[in-house]
């Protein structure tokens, strides 16, 4: 679930988020607001609540396995 820490991995997929925002914001990515549908609680920013989404989560650790998978699909899960 979004900014879930209790996987066993969790630091290295934060790690690896990290990693990917770096590099996008490097080239020039925005993060968005215009898609956000709650308010910031205070101590969180536009990219702390975008970046903590479970399907981001998802990817980033298929991401960080050997061998690195050739496909990834998500599938949102709307309960």
């Amino acid at each position: 679930k979004a900014h879930d820490h209790s996987h066993p991995q969790s630091t290295e997929i934060y790690a690896k988020i990290d990693r990917l925002k770096s590099k996008a914001i490097e080239n020039g990515f925005i993060f968005d607001s215009s898609w956000m549908t709650r308010s910031l609680s205070e101590n969180e920013t536009i990219e702390s609540a975008l970046c903590g989404h479970s399907e981001l989560l998802v990817i980033a650790l298929n991401l960080i396995q050997e061998p690195a998978p050739k496909f990834i699909q998500v599938v949102k899960n709307l309960r």
